[in-house]
């Protein structure tokens, strides 16, 4: 667990920090003064999109920190120094942003940062058995710990910001959007894959993984018409319909060959569509992340949380063929470079090094949900 503290510290400082531009000389005034007096003069919907986020990225830190911290401390005491690494980090980094021209500090960043990682220490304290209970290496049950982590990355991308508009006018313009969509068949084979690897995932996670609890589970499709900013596209449903077709027909011994199958022919279509390979070669970004905190917030964090589904769960694949941790995200990691090596010869595209950090970290994140099972 601390493995995997010291991973989400350093996604944390990364984002906040990144591209590490700083001009110390930008400013003569008291950091701590600039950030108390920072206070958006207007909240509106798009603030409440970016609290959402901030809440979201604080939240696996004060949950993994406050476990970390039990262990060595008294409740109250791990409790007390959880929140203080939370709004210490947050703070930190606000007052740093301030020397970054491409950076705004908010002191609304570090509230929802704080809720963030209040939530965290409340799901760890309440939930804290059930956790440790999921997470132990049990015969016939190897990997649950990593399920659970990949379930809640799957949860957060169907779901996330979270925030419901329940308006008529609303509800009205997300199912037109969902009518005049054109349909992608590329899409309906990557949902197919990604519910049924999602279905896989939670059978780890819960012990079993009938098909009504399925069709229970995508039910977050629907309820996405309701989300601010967020849409639902027809090849979704069919590759949720797709999925469940498959998941009760297949037999159980074949799943985790289907699921590694579909899941890697996904990647690969996603990655390569629409196969018009052009003679002149773009450069690669070798700097990790740079598009995803480049791009609007909404959009990094739902591409981010999709991939760290898709990379993790072929992962966590191969290590239910017999693989280590360390040889399966190797080979992801491998194979996603050769991918993005392919995308410099696809127009509007831009290959970089994100991926394969992306399966990187979440070999390692698997690998510690797993060793801290055993502890």
């Amino acid at each position: 667990m601390l493995r995997l503290l010291l991973v989400v510290a350093a996604f944390i400082v990364y984002g906040g920090l990144y591209p590490f531009q700083f001009d110390f000389a930008r400013t003569d005034a008291n950091p701590l003064l600039i950030l108390l007096h920072s206070w958006p003069a207007r909240i509106d919907r798009f603030l409440w999109r970016d609290a959402c986020v901030n809440v979201l990225l604080y939240f696996p830190l004060g949950l993994t920190a406050v476990m970390v911290f039990m262990r060595r401390w008294p409740r109250g005491a791990a409790v007390l120094a959880t929140m203080m690494l939370g709004a210490g980090l947050s703070a930190s980094i606000e007052m740093l942003q301030i020397f970054d021209g491409h950076r705004t500090c908010s002191l609304l960043d570090v509230v929802c940062n704080f809720a963030g990682t209040v939530g965290g220490v409340g799901a760890a304290l309440i939930f804290r058995r059930e956790i440790v209970e999921i997470t132990r290496r049990r015969k016939g049950n190897r990997g649950a710990g990593g399920a659970l982590v990949l379930a809640c990355c799957w949860a957060a991308y169907q779901l996330f910001p979270l925030i419901p508009l329940f308006g008529r006018g609303h509800l009205r313009a997300s199912v037109a959007r969902f009518l005049t969509t054109p349909i992608s068949m590329v899409e309906v084979c990557a949902g197919a894959a990604e519910w049924f690897a999602f279905a896989l995932v939670m059978r780890a996670a819960a012990g079993r993984m009938k098909t009504p609890w399925l069709l229970l589970a995508m039910l977050c499709l629907p309820l996405r018409l309701l989300i601010m900013e967020r849409s639902l596209a027809p090849d979704e449903v069919l590759g949720a319909a797709v999925a469940v077709l498959v998941w009760t027909y297949s037999a159980e011994g074949s799943r985790v060959r289907a699921a590694t199958a579909m899941l890697a022919a996904a990647v690969v279509l996603r990655e390569l569509s629409p196969f018009e390979f052009t003679a002149q070669a773009r450069s690669m970004s070798w700097i990790p992340f740079s598009a995803t905190l480049e791009a609007e917030r909404l959009t990094g964090a739902l591409v981010l949380l999709r991939k760290a589904f898709e990379y993790g769960t072929l992962v966590w694949l191969l290590r239910a063929w017999g693989l280590r941790y360390g040889s399966a995200g190797a080979s992801v990691a491998a194979a996603l470079v050769l991918l993005e090596t392919a995308q410099r010869y696809l127009p509007n595209r831009q290959p970089e090094i994100t991926d394969a950090v992306i399966a990187g970290i979440l070999a390692c994140i698997l690998w510690g949900s797993e060793r801290c099972g055993r502890v």
